[in-house]
Parts: C-alpha cells; structure tokens; sequence
C-alpha cells in the first residue's frame, strides 16, 4: 500500500466507523440502551423540587380499599361526594384519570348522583380512550372512541384521552398530546387541563407542525408525531398523594374507626390557608384523582423506578402531575438532531484514530476511555443543566469501534507490533462486543408462587345496553341468575371463581389443586356454559327476558397464585402476563364474532378430538410475540352440526392456502364456505383480507401477524 492510499484511508476510516456507529444506534437493541442511559442521566441528577406546583394528587389506594370496604369499581355517589367535597375545599380543578365508559354494574342509578355533581362543580374534567383495531397489510386503522359515560358529558364535563404510551421496555417516559379520531385530533387529558388551567376557549385546537405542537401560548417539543418526553420530577411519591378515602371523610361521612373529619379542616380556607399546623392542599389546586392500588393496573414504570432502595412503580394519575408540570415549567427535554450525533461521531472516531496512532496500544485505549468519559459527563451534565438529551449510544458503541478498528489497522500496517498488539486484544477488548447475561433468581414473594395453568374469562356482550332497558331489581335478579349457572359449570370442572366483576367471569383451572388435565377442563367448562346459557336464554324468553350472549377468552400459562391485597381485605387470584393475555382474548371475540377464543398455548394442551379453527396470528397489546388463536367449536365432531362441519372443512381448506400466501384459492375457498353460512364472521374476515391481499400484496417479511387494540 503506497503512502498516499495509506492517508486516505486514515481519514475515510474513522469517517467510516462514525457511519456504522450511527447506523448501529439505530438498531431496537441500541434504542433500548439509549433509553436506559436516559433513566441513569435522570438518576444522576436527581430529584427536583415541586413545592409550587399547582397539582394535588389523590389515590385510590390500598387504604381506599381497606377502609371503605368496596370491590371495583366503586359506587358512583363516592365520586359525587369527593367532588362535593373537593369544591367546597377551593379545589380548582377536579381531574378524574379513571375511566367511567360504562354504568356501574351494580348501582346504576348512581350514575345521576354523580352526573350532579359534575354539574354543580362546573370544574370537572374525565377521561376517555381510543381503541384501534389494526393490521400491517391494512392501509388505515379502526380508531373507536370510548368516551366517559353519556350522563357524565351531559353534565357538561370535558374529557381527554388516557390511552397509554409505553416503551418497548414496558417503561413510560412519553405522554400522550392527542390522536386522530373522525378527521380531528382529539386531546390527551393532560391537554384537557392545560386548556382549563390556562383558560384557553373550547374551540382552541391542537396544532402540529415543524416537531412542534401548538396549543394556545404554548409551544411544545415533539417527541413523536403524537407525544412529548416527561421530565419527570422524581420518584413514586416526588407529589404527595392523599388518600381517595380521605377526601371523603368530613362530618357527613362515617367511616367507622378510620373517621377524623379529614376534610372539615379544608372547608372555606383560601388558597394557602392554614388548619391549625396544616395548609390547605385543595384550594386552587388542580386535583388528580386517580389508581395506585396495584390490582388496578395502572402503575407505572419511569426513569425514577430504582432510584430509592425499594424500587416502586409511580401511579399513572401522578405521572400526569409530571408531565404537566414539565409543561407549565417548560422543562422540556431536547433530543440531540441525527446530523449532530453523526457530527460528534466523526470527531470522536478522529481523536481516537490519532490518539492511538500517536501513542502506543495500551495508552490509546486509556485515551479513548477518557474521550469516551468526556463525553459522557457532557452528555450527563447537558441534561442536568439544560434538559438536553445527547444521545451516548451512538459515541460508546463509536468508541468501541474506533479503537478496534485503529487498533486492527495499525495492527496490519506495523508488523512489527502485532503480538503486542494482539496481547493487548486480549487483555483490553474482549471477542464478543456484547456479553450475554442469564440471571434469572429465584424470588419468594409473600403469598405467591409461580403455577402453570388455565384461565377464563367471560364477559355478556352489549351489558351496558341491556341495563338500560331493565329496572336495577330485574337486572340483579338476572344477573344473578346468570352468573349461578355459570358458576355451576365452572365448579363441576373443578375450576375456581377469581372475582365477578360487573357482568365478567374470572375463572382459574388447576388451583389451588395442581391437576394436568386443566385446560380441557377449562375448554370444556366454556363450551357447556354456551350450552347453558342457550338453554336459560329458552326460559328467559318465555318470561319476556332479554336473551343473554357471552364471550369467553381462555388462555394456558405460567402466572402468579396467592393471596394478594391489603392486611385486611385481600383475594385468592393470579397475576401475570398470561392472565392479561386472556382477558385480551376476551375482548377480540367482538371483533371476529365468536363466542369462544383460546390461544394457541392451550390448543397445544388439547386432544385432537376437540373441534377448533385457527382464527388469526395476533399481536396483542403488551406482546411483542404474535399468539395464534383459535375459535373453540365442540369437545368432539358430534357436538358440531352437520352444515358447520361443511363450513369447517372449506374454512380449513381456505386457511392452508391462506398460510401458503395463494390469496385467489384462499378467497375461493373462504367464499364457498361463506356460502353454506353467510353469518359466519371469521370467515367474512378472511375473504376480505384475501380480496384485499390479491389487490395489494402483503410485503415479503409480513409474519402474517395482526393487532387488535381493544379496550
């Protein structure tokens, strides 16, 4: 190699490794480093103050539970008093992150008692969601709105969305501006309390535009197209919260050996009024109501988790309080543009390059260490200072690459120094860049123990609906009727009830007695339920009652089983990813129409004789895996009507073409089945989807996964 070719090629290679650094920082493995390096800045730099913030915190926690004796979801006239308390404790706002879609399934006439007091307060604002039903083949999504209560709105109540945004490490460090719904953006709750608190008009609408977002005086950092970062105050707890229980306690209120009169103190006090030792903590305040109770779901992780010995998840109703101050205080976190990483990357990759030409191996790594350093007490210190986020992956995994690449290329060119800078390889830079690491402890948790088994879900369709056509007595008395027979069935498969929850079933198969055959003895129970309730809906007709429908979600796998609560209020149930797979499964019966849906963990747990179809490969929310799933028919071929068995054996025809990518045989297939049913949903589904595919195929990497977002 000549001279000249040897300087060129001494600028082009750290010109070279810059590249495929940044490139390499692009990778999902290398965004979720970055990710956990922003948790470490966030640590590093600790806590900050919030002693004037306008927010005031409220929980339902496990005192709420243990104190006011009540199973989820609480009466509705409990909100009607905290909002009647709150209002005459100044409250400015009352802000409810619980999601109120439904009539209390209990006591729905509540509801009006509730509806009042929103009305009276005229400073009530509630949350709402967005569903999407989605498939990467599919051009636009389904977006379904699922607004608060129409009673609530009525009242005069604004609502925002509290659709969740996690990463993929189950980590929340974005927060929601607003998604598309019906052609308008439709603001996150958050936003909802930015226009009340700023006193912006109801038609001021949410623009984005230049990676910004508009709104009012306000002008915000994207993150994304649809959210900005949290610069999140500190740790569970950074806002004090208040009991829920507590704010309900005054004069009024019994709550037995509990009872102080929290709330009386508060009354009539302006804002920064003094109760004997005690400011007030309501007057002026823009006050968050919302779950802390770990059996509500909805506690989250955040840069802050392990900041404290005990690593504890913040309460989603208090992560909002961080994102809105985040806004009012305008500490937003900047993220470093790609062209200036790429930049830094270039210097970085030619101060090491130089440095280990300069200097022998050994020293050239001890400088590419302290640029290393350098740069990431810069990139520490930027965020301390500034809010700044400069991105460290893409100069650590430069770093490493710069110096290997030196070291190698200076290897070749000297000869004379290759032992010694081989020997160096081994003592400095290990052969694998990236070192696998299995720890998997064995944890004892009090009250729980890791079992395999079999849950089930079951749910009534359209419930809401229904009880609204009914008077509250007729309605209990039914439902009572209902969840009796179902409960029969499950008893005799020897499955057990978790909890009823309004109109919803939890059933457990293999608990508390381990047994092997649980998930045909879940099967089983779903399909004589079915059956079951067929024969009720008979006698419900001749007594002019409306006919009932389930859905059923059945799911096989590793959870936790134990008594879980507080000291004094606690339930025998299962906690786990696969207990949230099957009340997925539950909820995508409505989109496919069937009445029973297991996963493919328990299909695999089932003897052939039992009579199923696949449905789909689904990609749930929560799962990064797709989980094929299937639609549960009859315990064996003559259960199944004879037309059925005609419309199965076409069906099955169809989905081997379908698998096999020949959309025109698939379609031809899932029409002539259509044909001898055309009721039947699924395959309604799938002849569209294949119509849909021979016009625009699916791309060559498609894993034939779809991903259903329900409620």
């Amino acid at each position: 190699m000549t001279s000249a070719r040897t300087k060129r090629l001494e600028w082009l290679l750290p010109l070279l490794v810059a590249l495929v650094a940044f490139l390499l920082s692009r990778l999902p493995f290398s965004e979720g480093l970055e990710r956990r390096l922003l948790d470490e800045r966030f640590k590093w730099r600790g806590p900050r103050p919030v002693a004037g913030a306008p927010f005031q915190v409220v929980t339902v926690d496990d005192q709420s539970f243990e104190v006011l004796r009540q199973k989820w979801p609480f009466r509705p006239s409990l909100y009607a008093r905290a909002i009647q308390n709150l209002t005459r404790a100044g409250a400015r706002l009352i802000v409810f992150d619980i999601e109120i879609s439904e009539p209390h399934p209990l006591f729905p006439e509540e509801d009006s008692l509730f509806a009042a007091a929103i009305a009276a307060s005229k400073n009530v604002i509630l949350a709402g969601k967005i569903a999407y039903i989605y498939g990467q083949s599919l051009k636009y999504p389904y977006a379904i709105s699922v607004p608060p209560l129409e009673v609530l709105l009525e009242a005069g109540a604004p609502w925002g969305l509290v659709n969740e945004l996690t990463d993929s490490d189950d980590f929340s460090r974005r927060y929601l501006i607003s998604l598309p719904i019906d052609h308008i953006r439709k603001p996150s709750l958050g936003f909802e309390v930015l226009r009340s608190f700023l006193a912006l008009p109801e038609g001021e609408a949410l623009q984005i535009r230049d990676h910004y977002c508009h709104f009012g005086p306000l002008q915000i950092p994207l993150f994304d197209p649809q959210s900005y970062l949290i610069n999140y105050y500190g740790p569970a707890g950074t806002f004090p919260a208040i009991s829920f229980s507590s704010i309900l306690d005054d004069s009024a209120f019994d709550l037995g050996a509990n009872d102080s009169n929290f709330m009386e103190r508060f009354y009539g006090l302006p804002p920064g009024g003094i109760a004997g030792a005690v400011q007030n903590p309501f007057a002026g305040k823009i006050v968050l109501i919302g779950a802390e109770a770990e059996e509500l779901h909805d506690t989250k992780n955040t840069p802050f988790y392990a900041h404290d010995p005990t690593p504890r998840k913040m309460a989603g109703v208090e992560m909002h309080a961080h994102a809105l101050q985040t806004v009012l205080d305008r500490a937003f976190i900047l993220r470093s543009p790609p062209l200036l990483v790429l930049a830094l990357n270039g210097l970085l990759a030619l101060l090491i390059f130089y440095g280990v030409a300069w200097l022998k191996p050994w020293r050239g790594l001890v400088i590419s260490l302290l640029l290393s350093g350098c740069f990431v007490v810069l990139s520490f210190a930027a965020f301390a200072r500034f809010n700044y986020w400069l991105d460290l992956t893409p100069l650590l995994i430069c770093a490493v690459l710069a110096y290997l690449s030196t070291s190698l290329f200076h290897y070749f060119q000297e000869k004379r120094q290759r032992i010694r800078i081989q020997e160096m390889f081994a003592h400095y830079v290990p052969n694998q860049v990236v070192e696998e690491l299995i720890n998997r402890p064995q944890l004892l948790k009090l009250g729980g123990e890791k079992r395999r088994l079999t849950v089930l879900f079951a749910d009534i369709w359209s419930f809401t609906s229904i009880s609204e056509k009914m008077a509250p007595e007729d309605l209990v008395l039914l439902l009572n009727e209902y969840m009796t027979a179902m409960t029969e069935v499950i008893h005799a498969q020897a499955g057990i009830i978790d909890k009823y929850e309004g109109d919803l079933i939890m059933a457990e198969f293999g608990a508390p007695v381990p047994c092997e055959d649980h998930a045909i003895r879940a099967c089983r129970a779903a399909l004589q339920m079915q059956n079951r309730l067929a024969d009720l809906r008979r006698q419900w007709a001749a007594r002019s009652k409306p006919p009932l429908e389930i859905r059923i979600g059945i799911n096989t796998g590793e959870v936790i089983i134990g008594n879980m609560g507080s000291r004094d209020v606690f339930d025998y149930t299962v906690i786990g990813d696969a207990v949230n797979l099957c009340a997925r499964l539950e909820k995508a019966n409505k989109v496919y129409g069937t009445g029973i849906m297991i996963s493919q963990f328990t299909r695999e747990q089932l003897p052939a004789d039992f009579v199923t179809r696949p449905l789909d490969d689904l990609r749930v929310r929560g799962r990064r895996e797709p989980v094929r799933v299937y639609e549960l028919l009859g315990e064996n071929e003559g259960h199944v009507p004879a037309e059925k068995r005609r419309l199965l054996e076409l069906y099955r025809q169809g989905w081997g073409f379908y698998l096999a990518r020949d959309w025109p045989r698939a379609a031809a297939a899932f029409d002539a089945a259509l044909k001898s049913d055309p009721s039947d949903h699924p395959t309604r589904i799938l002849l569209d989807r294949c119509r849909e595919f021979e016009l625009h195929p699916p791309a060559q990497d498609w894993d034939g996964a779809f991903s259903v977002d329900v409620p």
